[in-house]
Formats: C-alpha cells, sequence, structure tokens
C-alpha cells in the first residue's frame, strides 16, 4: 500500500510513521470508508494520532477494487482493512489503539443492522471500537479524502 501524509508526502513505511508520531504514547486512531463510483468501490484507510493541545498527524492510503454491490460486504472490508492494519502496527504503538467504524447505530440508517457485527470483529482482534458519531477517523477523515482528494480520472 502507498501511504501519504494530508500535504501528499509519500510516507515510505507506515510503521515507522506511526512509531514516531506515537512516541509520547499518544493514542492511534484508524479508520476506513469507502465510495461507490461507477464501475469500481474506492476504500481510503486514515491513521491519525493526536497530541492533545498540540494537533495530530495523520496519513492514508487509498485502494480501488471492482464494485462491491453488497453493503455488508463493504461495511466488513472497510473494518477488516482497519483491524488488519491495527494487527500490524500494535507492537510499534505504545498508547491506546482505537479502530474507528464508519456504521452508524440508528436504525434508520442501513448500517445499523451490521453495527454489532463490525463491533464483534474489532473487539475479537483486542481494540477499541467507536462508531457513528464518535468515530471520526472513518466518518470524517477517510470520508473527506476518498470525496475529495480520490477523484477518479475520467475514462
Amino acid at each position: 500500500m502507498k501511504w501519504r501524509t494530508l500535504a501528499e508526502i509519500p510516507v515510505p513505511d507506515i510503521h515507522v510513521f506511526i512509531q514516531e508520531a506515537s512516541a509520547l504514547g499518544q493514542a492511534v486512531h484508524i479508520g476506513t470508508d469507502s465510495l461507490q463510483t461507477g464501475r469500481f468501490t474506492q476504500f481510503c484507510t486514515v491513521v491519525a494520532v493526536l497530541t492533545p493541545g498540540k494537533g495530530g498527524r495523520a496519513a492514508y492510503s487509498r485502494e480501488v477494487v471492482p464494485r462491491i454491490k453488497s453493503l455488508r460486504e463493504r461495511l466488513l472490508k472497510e473494518t477488516w482493512k482497519s483491524v488488519e492494519l491495527a494487527l500490524q502496527v500494535t507492537s510499534v504503538v505504545p498508547g491506546e489503539l482505537t479502530v474507528h467504524l464508519d456504521a452508524n447505530p440508528v436504525q434508520i440508517h442501513k448500517s445499523s443492522q451490521y453495527l454489532q457485527e463490525l463491533v464483534g470483529m474489532v473487539v475479537a482482534n483486542g481494540f477499541k471500537a467507536l462508531w457513528k458519531p464518535q468515530s471520526w477517523a472513518a466518518s470524517h477523515c477517510a470520508d473527506h479524502i476518498v470525496r475529495t482528494l480520490g477523484k477518479l480520472p475520467r475514462a
């Protein structure tokens, strides 16, 4: 996966980026969002490391795959992308590691029927799960990147 900062600076090794950004025990937040565009589904995974009162650092990675029609499959893939990255970097994170889910518990939203399954996946792997409205890494950061920076060129 290719990683970049929000300023579009390439990040050669996400493990080193996270280790340096969280060296003082800052919490690490990971979230993924997706966007259906034509025949493709774009996924954007964001890693954010916040230093309270001083801002933070963030990096993202995008992946484009053939369109995923099932909402359940898409949400599971979003969650697994975040969990998989969390599993890879857990050894270099001295503080708390939280996985943000792009699912809403309010019954009028279609994602609500999958929330328990998604939270179970995160918790079963040993991480703290956050969902809307607290899941800012997935529902705001990754969403912003996939919708603005993630525009696919026209064919």
